[in-house]
C-alpha cells in the first residue's frame, strides 16, 4: 500500500513533523487503523483513563499488524491518566451558579444539599487555603476560597464566574500545593499492563517537578523489563513549568498538554508558555509533542477553521517534534480526515522552516549522546549540505545517534537504520528521521550502506549517482558512532 507522507515517494510529501493520533471508539477498527497510518500517523495513543486492558489488547494487536502489513515501524504511546480529582455525584446530576453565590466544600463522599459539595480528593479540605482558586467544568466555572474551617471540616467558596457544573466533572486547583503522588494505584496497575505488553512511550499526567519523572523511573526499573519505554512528561501545571529544566534532565519526552495547561493558568498565557516549552526542549535536545485542541473542530467537520490550520502550522515553526490528535481521531466522525490534513499542514509549514544557525548548533546544550557522536552527527550535518546530499544514513542501536541528528533541524531527510524493533518504534517520534528495522545479521558498514541503498532505490525517488551520508560505528554494536563517509549511489 502506498502510505502519503513520509521518505518512501517524492521529496515533496516527505513530512518531518510526527503525528501522535489519540485510537478510541471512532477509531478502533483494523481498517481504520491502518487507513490513520496511512495518512501520516507514525505513533498511535492509548489514553488509560477509556477502555480496559482486554479492550487495549486488542488495539495493539491490530496496530502491530497494520505495521507489518505495511512493512514500517509504529510506534505506542500509553497514557497514565494520573489523580483526576473529580466532583461526587450531585443532588441533581447538575448546579447552575452566577456571580458573588457561595457553595461549601465538605468531607464525606456525597451530600443532599446541593450548595454543599464533596469530591473524590479526601484532603482538598486541608490542603487548600483562603483565597486559593477552585476551577469547576473544565474552567468555565471559577470560585474562591474565602474561610476554612478545618475542625469542621468545610471551606467556604464564593462564585467568580458563573455557569453550569455536572456531576463526576473535574476540578482544577491552580496554585494549590496538594500532597496527592502523580501515580495512582490505577496508574501502577495500568503500568504493569504497559510493560507486559511491551509500549513504547508511557505518558507522565500531574507533573509538578523532577522528582515525579524519577518516581515513575523508579518504579519501570523495579519491574525489570526487558526494554524501559520512553517517558513522557506532560506539562500541564504550572509547577511544572517552572521545574521544566529539571525536569528535561530526567525525561526522554516532553508533551505540551494544553488542555490542563489552559484551566491551570491564564489562557492568554498559553500560546507564549507553549513557545517558551518548545524552545527549552530544542535546547535540551528533548523531543516535545504539542497537544490539546490543535483540529477541534474536525470532530464534527470536514475541515479545520483558519485559526486551527494556523495554530498547527505555529507549532511546526516554533520547532515542535511532534503534533497530537486526541477527540478528532478517537471520537471524532472525521478521524482518518483530520489526520491527513494535519500531515498537509505539517509539510507546508516545514517549506518555511530557516534552517537552524551553525552557531547555535554547537552552543546548545549536549544531548545524551556520547561526545563523539555529538561531534560527528553535527559534521555530517555539514557534509550532507555542502555536498548536497539526498540522505542522511544513521546505523544505531540505541537511536541516540538519529536524535542527535535529528535535532540540528536539517532540511535533508534522514534514514535511520537499526536491527532493534524497539529502538525503530522510539525512532517514529523523531522529527525528520523515517526509522528502518534490518535484518539482525546486516550489522557491518557494508550492509548498512548496501541495505540503505536498497531501501531508497525501492521507496523513494532517490536513484543511481545521487549521494549518502552514513553515520555509524565499525558496526552497529560499537560504542560510539565515530565513522563518517559520503557514498555514491
Amino acid at each position: 500500500m502506498n502510505t502519503p507522507g513520509r521518505l518512501k515517494v517524492e521529496k515533496l510529501t516527505y513530512v518531518k513533523t510526527k503525528i501522535v493520533a489519540t485510537l478510541g471508539p471512532a477509531s478502533e477498527k483494523y481498517e481504520t487503523i491502518l487507513a490513520l497510518a496511512c495518512a501520516g500517523a507514525d505513533v498511535f495513543r492509548l489514553n488509560f483513563a477509556h477502555g480496559n486492558h482486554a479492550w487495549l489488547d486488542g488495539i495493539v494487536e491490530r496496530i502491530r499488524q497494520a505495521s507489518h502489513e505495511l512493512n514500517r515501524p509504529i510506534g505506542i504511546l500509553g497514557d497514565l491518566s494520573g489523580p483526576k480529582i473529580r466532583l461526587h455525584k450531585l443532588p441533581d446530576d447538575a448546579v447552575t451558579c452566577k456571580q458573588g453565590d457561595t457553595f461549601e466544600f465538605v468531607r464525606g463522599e456525597e451530600t443532599t444539599d446541593p450548595r454543599r459539595l464533596t469530591c473524590t480528593y479526601a484532603p482538598l479540605v486541608d490542603e487548600l487555603e483562603v483565597g486559593n482558586p477552585i476551577l469547576l467544568a473544565d474552567g468555565t466555572v471559577g470560585m474562591r476560597v474565602i474561610e476554612k474551617h478545618t475542625e469542621a471540616g468545610r471551606l467556604v467558596c464564593v462564585v467568580e464566574q458563573g455557569g453550569t457544573f455536572k456531576s463526576r466533572q473535574g476540578l482544577n486547583l491552580p496554585g494549590a500545593s496538594l500532597s496527592t503522588h502523580c501515580l495512582t494505584e490505577k496508574d501502577l496497575v495500568d503500568l504493569d499492563w504497559a510493560l507486559k505488553t511491551g509500549l513504547d512511550f508511557i505518558a507522565l499526567s500531574f507533573v509538578r517537578r523532577a522528582e515525579d519523572v524519577a518516581e515513575l523511573q523508579q518504579e519501570i526499573q523495579k519491574r525489570l523489563p526487558e526494554r524501559a519505554p520512553l517517558i513522557v512528561s506532560k506539562i500541564e501545571k504550572m509547577e511544572a513549568v517552572s521545574d521544566l529544566d529539571r525536569i528535561l534532565e530526567h525525561t526522554d519526552v516532553v508533551m505540551v498538554a494544553r488542555g490542563d495547561l489552559g484551566v491551570e493558568v491564564d489562557i492568554a498565557r498559553v500560546p507564549t508558555l507553549q513557545k517558551r516549552i518548545i524552545k527549552l526542549c530544542n535546547q535540551h535536545r528533548v523531543p516535545v509533542i504539542t497537544a490539546t485542541q490543535m483540529l477541534e473542530s474536525m470532530q464534527h467537520n470536514s475541515r479545520p477553521t483558519r485559526a486551527e490550520a494556523s495554530d498547527v502550522a505555529n507549532a511546526v515553526l516554533d520547532g515542535t517534534d511532534a503534533v497530537m490528535l486526541s477527540g478528532e481521531s478517537a471520537a471524532g466522525e472525521f478521524p482518518v480526515e483530520s489526520v491527513f490534513m494535519m500531515s498537509r499542514l505539517a509539510h507546508e509549514a516545514e517549506r518555511f522552516l530557516a534552517p537552524r544557525d551553525k552557531q547555535d548548533v554547537f552552543t546548545l546544550p549536549k544531548s545524551r549522546a556520547l561526545a563523539v557522536t555529538e561531534a560527528v552527527t553535527q559534521g555530517a550535518g555539514q557534509v550532507a549540505e555542502t555536498l548536497g546530499a539526498e540522505v542522511i544514513v544513521v546505523g544505531t542501536e540505541t537511536g541516540r545517534a538519529a536524535l542527535a541528528v535529528s535535532k540540528q533541524r536539517l532540511t535533508i531527510p534522514t534514514l535511520g537504520l537499526t536491527t532493534n524493533s524497539s529502538t525503530a518504534r522510539r525512532m517514529t517520534l523523531y522529527w525528520g528521521v523515517t526509522p528502518v528495522e534490518i535484518p539482525g545479521g546486516k550489522t557491518l558498514v557494508s550492509d548498512l550502506i548496501e541495505l540503505a541503498g536498497e531501501w531508497l532505490k525501492k521507496e523513494t525517488s532517490i536513484h543511481a549517482g545521487s549521494k549518502i551520508v552514513m553515520i555509524s560505528g565499525s558496526s552497529l554494536s560499537a560504542e560510539g558512532h565515530d565513522l563518517l563517509l559520503v557514498h555514491t549511489l
